[in-house]
């Protein structure tokens, strides 16, 4: 019976491989729980239970001919040079991004300076050459994400890459990176018809827009600085974070960054917030209300930094709407920041678990003091309260200064009691607890230990009583018998 349940079970097993194999193309699909993880051959198969001790005819081969990713050996190296491609690829991206991002400024500040026009050679040069840098981006970035499609297909193994695709979230990922990543002014003067906030109409460039959206690239920065990361290069870590179901991605290690550097990553982000902006809000200013006023770079910072810091005096405003669009960002992100700042100024400003046992220690050996010398205000008081009433002294005023003075030393040795004691309840944390809970079940242990160690004796007592019984019943049944 139990050889027909897993013949039938093999069968509906290979059955279903078999459909998998057909609708996708391939010949093995591994379980993508684990990865790098050869279920198997290997040192992991005492894990894996083994058809065959169960009375079972089934062999490996049912399901269907071994693959390139069965060898551990090769998963492991093939992964090595996919993670050095893509660091690779990153690099590139990341120099192709800074290259059009310094000649599309280089352009603008020459047009602000009334050096170029939009119609001259060098205008038309410099934005093709922008052109030409975005074209080799994108090309990067559909190589980036080639290679991560590989990547999991090899952490998977994963014979065919449509199993490693999620086709609505990936595929409209990879369309939004390329949008960011391919705005750029175009070559030419593209104009049109826009109204200030004074309902004052006139035909502008798209290049302001264009140019502060192109940099937008800048993410490419924290994509360079993530897969340079050793957490993101060290296989242990990978490994680790795997069998906890915890993804070592973006969102992990910037918040182990916030955790080891968090004042200098607050900085650098603040430093840049307030430089993009700045130049956002002069390009815009520039571009669609020309002011001697906001044309200067230094107070377009100013009016950047009181938005960022959301003071706001007013001396200065944007006039377009491209600047009020800018402004709000600026406060927006300055919000975020400020509120970071705080959570780490917080963090800094805790005592750590050392320094708050000796500030509890110190403040507790105070209070000790506070309440004897309380006490021996109450005894002293009470001394002199029974001295003027046991010499008939009728002085009011003493004795009235004196009994205040005895309940003031009575409220500060109460006061010093339930200081020390809600002291004493603050220094309780979580390790405390832990700690606690962890030395119980060592003295639980301990005492079921020793009454397994009793309940033995007392067996052992109850035997050889049983023998000494016996004895003692042969030994009487012998004397009866003489």
């Amino acid at each position: 019976m139990a050889e027909k349940y897993m013949d039938t079970r093999l069968r509906i097993r290979q059955v279903f491989i078999n459909a998998i194999n057909k609708m996708s193309g391939s010949t093995v699909v591994e379980d993508p729980g684990i990865p790098l993880v050869d279920r198997r051959n290997g040192k992991y198969n005492k894990y894996v239970q083994d058809d065959s001790q169960n009375g079972s005819h089934a062999d490996l081969s049912a399901l269907g001919p071994p693959g390139k990713f069965d060898n551990i050996s090769y998963r492991l190296s093939r992964r090595k040079l996919l993670i050095k491609r893509r660091r690779i690829c990153v690099n590139i991206e990341c120099t192709l991004a800074l290259i059009g991002v310094i000649v599309m400024l280089v352009e603008n500040e020459l047009i602000f300076a009334h050096k170029i026009t939009k119609a001259d050679a060098v205008s038309i040069i410099l934005k093709s050459g922008v052109s030409v840098s975005t074209l080799l981006l994108l090309m990067a970035v559909i190589g980036y994400h080639a290679i991560g499609i590989q990547l999991h297909m090899t952490d998977n193994s994963l014979e065919d890459w449509r199993l490693a695709v999620n086709f609505p979230f990936t595929f409209l990922k990879i369309l939004i990176e390329l949008m960011v990543c391919a705005i750029h002014p175009i070559p030419g003067n593209i104009t049109t018809h826009v109204t200030d906030p004074k309902s004052e109409g006139h035909d502008v460039s798209i290049d302001a827009i264009l140019s502060i959206l192109m940099l937008m690239r800048f993410y490419l920065v924290g994509k360079f600085l993530v897969v340079h990361s050793r957490l993101l290069t060290n296989t242990a870590t990978q490994s680790l974070g795997a069998l906890n179901k915890v993804k070592i991605n973006t969102v992990f290690i910037f918040k182990a960054l916030m955790s080891t550097m968090p004042g200098t990553i607050l900085i650098f982000i603040m430093i840049a917030i307030l430089l993009s902006s700045t130049w956002a809000m002069r390009t815009c200013e520039i571009y669609y209300h020309p002011d001697p006023e906001h044309s200067t770079f230094f107070n377009c910072m100013w009016m950047i930094a009181i938005t960022f810091l959301t003071v706001g005096y007013g001396d200065i405003y944007p006039n377009s709407y491209c600047g009020r669009f800018v402004a709000v960002s600026t406060g927006l992100m300055g919000v975020g920041t400020t509120a970071l700042l705080v959570a780490v100024l917080a963090q800094k400003l805790e005592q750590s678990r050392a320094e708050k046992y000796v500030h509890n220690f110190v403040y507790r050996a105070q209070l000790d003091k506070e309440r004897k010398h309380a006490a021996s205000d109450v005894i002293k008081y009470v001394i002199q309260l029974w001295r003027m009433k046991k010499h008939s002294e009728v002085s009011d005023r003493k004795r009235i200064r004196l009994h205040g003075k005895l309940l003031q030393a009575i409220s500060n040795m109460r006061e010093a009691k339930n200081e020390k004691s809600s002291i004493g309840e603050s220094a309780i944390g979580v390790i405390e607890i832990s700690k606690s809970v962890n030395d119980v079940y060592e003295i639980v242990e301990k005492m079921e230990d020793t009454n397994k160690e009793l309940k033995d004796q007392v067996n052992n007592m109850e035997s050889k009583l049983s023998d000494m019984s016996t004895k003692m019943d042969a030994l009487y049944t012998a004397m009866m018998r003489k």
